[in-house]
């Protein structure tokens, strides 16, 4: 024991002393160097980045990269139109005119009537539903409990209105909240979770994905690039979109992007 205290010892004082003897400029050059392999080996591992960093961006993108690709390698796309009212039509409109089907993250308080009973209809036609909290409430200072019973609450809404809640795979947390609370609640309901987070998932698979924005500020050269890079990588694409929002919605764009992604061989997934 003795011993090897005394070789520990050894060690470090020798490696301090080689390093304070060492000139500062190539210091710094091989620390850097060490920092560039670690990022452009993260970079080729990780999701492609669709925008601007954000915390919950580089959160994903970290855990994304350790984790790699898990999947079946298969490049997907998958269009999430969020808070889903009014302008649910001009999306089925897009769809019905490329062929393709997208999924809505509904709020089961503001869907009623004409606009729940297209919405049931959609589904049962292949449409995709997420969950995206009961009154669109703010989840990020809740308990668990509480986010479990919205949830809950939010099944038992759709279900009463003729949804079938055993095709409901996802849940958006509403104004992209993400906590620890809200991770667990949606884990243990057994739903996987859409983020805030502006980036392009490894697969299907994971349990927190992010997505990628189409509005009115959306350059479509740089949404080509993103989508030319997740193809050739075989990766998960959701493109998100407020169609009733009409200060943030553009159907033109929303329809050119998709239509960029079904050229490019994408398989449509909901």
């Amino acid at each position: 024991m003795i011993h090897k205290i005394h070789v520990e010892k050894f060690v470090r004082v020798t490696f301090y002393c080689y390093f304070c003897r060492m000139n500062n400029k190539w210091t710094i050059i091989v620390l850097s160097g060490v920092v560039l392999v670690l990022l452009t080996l993260l970079w080729w591992r990780a999701p492609v980045i669709g925008g601007c960093l954000t915390k919950q961006t580089i959160y994903l993108w970290v855990l994304d990269s350790w984790r790699g690709q898990t999947g079946t390698p298969k490049a997907r796309v998958m269009l999430v139109d969020d808070d889903s009212e009014k302008g649910i039509f001009k999306i089925r409109r897009i769809c019905d005119e490329l062929g393709i089907k997208a999924a809505f993250a509904v709020i089961p308080a503001r869907i009623k009537n004409a606009l729940g009973d297209s919405l049931c209809q959609w589904q049962k036609e292949g449409f995709g539903i997420c969950l995206h909290g009961y009154d669109h409430n703010q989840w990020r200072e809740w308990s668990y409990d509480k986010i479990v019973e919205d949830i809950r609450k939010s099944e038992e809404s759709l279900s009463e209105s003729g949804f079938m809640i055993d095709r409901i795979k996802y849940v958006v947390p509403p104004h992209a909240s993400n906590t620890h609370a809200i991770r667990k609640a949606v884990e243990d309901k057994g739903y996987q979770m859409i983020m805030g987070a502006n980036i392009v998932n490894p697969d299907t698979e994971a349990f927190q994905l992010g997505r990628v924005s189409i509005n009115k500020e959306t350059e479509l050269k740089k949404m080509e690039t993103i989508l030319r890079k997740a193809k050739k990588r075989q990766m998960f694409v959701i493109l998100g979109t407020h169609s009733s929002n009409s200060s943030e919605f553009s159907e033109e764009k929303t329809r050119r992007v998709l239509l960029m992604a079904k050229n490019m061989g994408f398989e449509f997934y909901h």
